[in-house]
């Protein structure tokens, strides 16, 4: 019964762990829940403008569609039209569980996000607990150390609330972005986990078994998500490197356990170059994919890893940590790994987004390097510092979730949970109208919906199949080019009928629109790379000469509309916002319409182009 109690205590913390992790994962939709009542529609909370993309794939896949898709613009890749690869269809794993899941159930993407935020942070609390404990062999400070790794991981450096050096990123909880990385993130620390096993396991089967099993995750992370994948081969290269230099009495189990994930890992490599190959060229303009030999040695984390680099190095010197210390061997390869993230392009050239790393990887990965970094020095014991530490990291977790949620995202989601009776509405109608057969026999949607409110338009795809005039998604799905998508948003402006100023004032990022449609409408005509300052090594400011150019060419744009641009893409359904008066003559110069149907707060309307 003794040697029960030890296991029951560790079953106790971690279960406490993984229930207060889902608690603040879920504090957003909870708080939608209280506030919309019975009168809540189905929509999830959105910490991310990147997740409509991923729920909209999602959606479109448990429509039975196609691997390669864009279901912002109502196409899909067929014999007669193809589409290339993009980094949805790339790493597609995460997506095609969560459909597949979503689809046994018989529920909707929406419901499917809700319930990933919650199982994200179950899996990745449990992964972070059990590491922990196996690298530590203290399942009080897993306990703890997990909270900490997960509730601090959001400091970041120059990306966040306040645009400082050491900074707060938003949404606080980075990891639950879904479902990238949230679906996969926990597979980070479960390949380390079995990284760790396979080269401490005193039983040579284990060791092979863990390596093999290594390797298969590391290959289920390769088609998952790119910063994830790349940061755990960059950190078992860290490791295979430190471990085959201060433990040389294990160098043949070493190299046994590097060349067998290696191998495997080889074999996934394969498909994903390929896969590579057939993506189009604007998809590493969209990526921002940068050319530079330029080293990147100030960031938040490489000064972190430096910090614990150094503390090892005195502890050895003074003998309170041995050379040969696995523990200490693992906590200097976490140290090193933002280092070589962000200085890989030294050697090859190229960097990507790698900001991505900051708040997806190497933040978790140092603040756990640091936690094993404690025993290496010291065997903390006293409960009460834990429950303290644990106290804290939950407490900052909690405002760091819940401010930004009541003053920014809940609101966006209640607007968001009011369009969804129309969004239904559609998908109903989406079953008469022929959109999926279109889609299935020819690529295109034979319907597309038009609404002046952007982020409508961006929501539709997670709820229905009907393409999207303004096609936000078509770079990131390789289906338009920028100039293609920049004419798209002219024609939505000019069916909105938003004149040259209020276009200067959107450029301009002086405009009184939510801040998700002044995003939109500036990346769709200049690009990510010129709006977001994090993805570029060399951010380039709008200038006032450029957001006339584009302006001049708005006008001259609507001036000229035509019947020709008119029907270059028809379309079928507006839909409008009952308190918005808008301004329907330019549509109606173009587009008979019915008397409306009234749908929630909207009125759905069904257009015929005038003879």
């Amino acid at each position: 019964m003794n040697s029960l109690r030890p296991h029951a205590a560790r079953w106790k913390w971690c279960a406490i762990t993984c229930l207060a992790m889902m608690l603040l994962s879920l504090i957003p939709q909870i708080h939608l829940w209280i506030v919309r009542g019975r009168s809540w529609n189905g929509a999830y909370v959105s910490l991310q403008g990147d997740e409509i993309y991923y729920s909209g794939y999602v959606n479109a896949l448990m429509d039975g569609r196609s691997r390669k898709t864009d279901p912002f613009a109502g196409r899909d890749d067929t014999a007669n039209s193809p589409l290339p690869e993009s980094t949805f269809s790339i790493q597609f794993v995460p997506a095609y569980v969560i459909s597949a899941l979503a689809r046994v159930f018989g529920a909707s993407a929406s419901t499917a996000f809700i319930v990933l935020t919650g199982v994200a942070a179950l899996l990745a609390s449990l992964a972070v607990f059990w590491l922990l404990n196996s690298v530590t062999a203290n399942h009080h400070l897993a306990a703890t150390g997990t909270l900490f790794v997960l509730c601090f991981g959001c400091i970041a450096g120059r990306y966040g609330l306040f645009n400082t050096f050491v900074d707060i990123g938003i949404p606080a909880l980075h990891f639950l972005r879904r479902y990238q990385p949230a679906a996969a993130f926990p597979l980070f620390f479960v390949f380390q986990l079995l990284v760790w096993r396979a080269l401490t396991s005193q039983i040579t089967r284990h060791t092979r078994v863990f390596a093999i099993v290594a390797g298969l995750t590391l290959a289920a992370l390769i088609f998952s998500y790119l910063y994830l994948w790349t940061g755990a081969a960059a950190w078992l290269m860290c490791l295979g490197a430190l471990w085959l230099c201060f433990r040389p009495t294990d160098r043949r189990r070493t190299t046994g356990v590097l060349a067998t994930v290696v191998g495997v890992t080889a074999i996934a490599l394969v498909p994903y170059v390929w896969l590579l190959s057939h993506r189009p060229p604007t998809l590493d303009e969209q990526q921002t994919l940068v050319s530079t030999h330029r080293p990147d040695f100030l960031r938040v984390h490489e000064i972190m890893g430096a910090a614990i680099l150094v503390a090892l190095a005195i502890g050895i010197r003074r003998y309170r940590v041995a050379r040969t210390d696995r523990r200490a061997i693992y906590v200097a390869s976490l140290a090193l790994l933002p280092f070589v993230v962000f200085n890989q392009q030294v050697l090859t050239g190229k960097t990507m987004q790698a900001f991505h790393f900051e708040i997806f990887v190497v933040n978790y990965s140092t603040l756990l390097g640091l936690m094993v970094l404690v025993t290496s020095f010291w065997n903390p014991n006293s409960k009460r510092l834990f429950i303290w530490l644990a106290a804290l990291s939950f407490s900052f977790g909690f405002v760091v979730v819940a401010l930004p949620s009541r003053l920014i995202f809940v609101p966006s989601a209640i607007e968001n949970d009011k369009a969804v009776p129309a969004l239904l509405r559609l998908k109903e109608l989406s079953r008469q109208d022929g959109t999926l057969t279109a889609l299935h026999r020819t690529g295109f949607a034979s319907t597309l919906v038009f609404s002046p409110r952007v982020p409508l338009m961006a929501l539709l795809p997670t709820w229905t199949t009907q393409g999207t005039l303004i096609d936000v998604g078509g770079l990131d799905f390789g289906s338009s080019t920028l100039e293609e998508r920049k004419i798209f948003l002219y024609t939505h402006l000019y069916y909105s009928r938003v004149d040259q100023q209020a276009l200067r004032e959107v450029l301009n990022g002086t405009s009184q629109k939510p801040p998700e449609e002044l995003w939109s409408f500036r990346s769709m005509v200049f690009g990510h790379e010129r709006t977001i300052r994090a993805l570029s090594f060399d951010f380039k400011p709008i200038q006032p000469d450029e957001v006339e150019r584009e302006v001049n060419a708005y006008e001259t744009f609507a001036k000229s509309f035509s019947r020709t641009q008119a029907l270059t893409r028809p379309i079928t359904y507006a839909l409008i916002p009952i308190e918005s008066n808008f301004d329907f003559s330019n549509l109606d110069r173009w587009y008979e319409r019915d008397a409306g149907e009234h749908v929630g707060d909207y009125i759905l309307y069904r257009l015929r182009p005038r003879p």
